[in-house]
């Protein structure tokens, strides 16, 4: 369970670091809306629903999807554990098929996607 956790983390970490660099190396698409690439991050135009469809446009045998609450003004909220998505042999999932179970709250949340060695940030809100 440790190695798991740690490489969990290390994904994480790799995918806050998308922050500050390119959002969007692939497309990503949350309840049948296509994420745009925006600065710093990449947005969805309208709220989706806490159990919207995910589509990941990147071919990966592991596809690591961290949801982290934002705070109200739409800036990345530093504490709290981030929602995890781990998509094995595919490139659709849901939000609501986090590793704990946990139904989102309505909020502002920011997406970060890891596929290979590529990562894609999304802020997008759940209604």
């Amino acid at each position: 369970m440790k190695p798991i956790l740690l490489t969990l983390l290390a994904t994480s970490l790799l995918a806050l670091r998308a922050f500050a660099g390119d959002s969007l190396p692939f497309p990503v698409t949350v309840g049948g809306q296509t994420a745009k690439e925006g600065v710093p991050f990449a947005k969805l135009d309208e709220p989706v629903a806490a159990n919207a469809a995910i589509e990941i446009g990147a071919k990966s045998d592991l596809i690591i999807i961290n949801v982290h609450k934002a705070k109200a003004d739409g800036s990345p909220d530093s504490g709290g554990q981030p929602a995890i998505i781990l998509l094995q042999g595919t490139t659709k999932g849901a939000l609501d098929q986090t590793m704990d179970k946990q139904k989102l709250a309505p909020g502002k949340y920011f997406l970060s996607v890891t596929a290979g060695e590529r990562s894609a940030s999304i802020q997008f809100t759940i209604k």
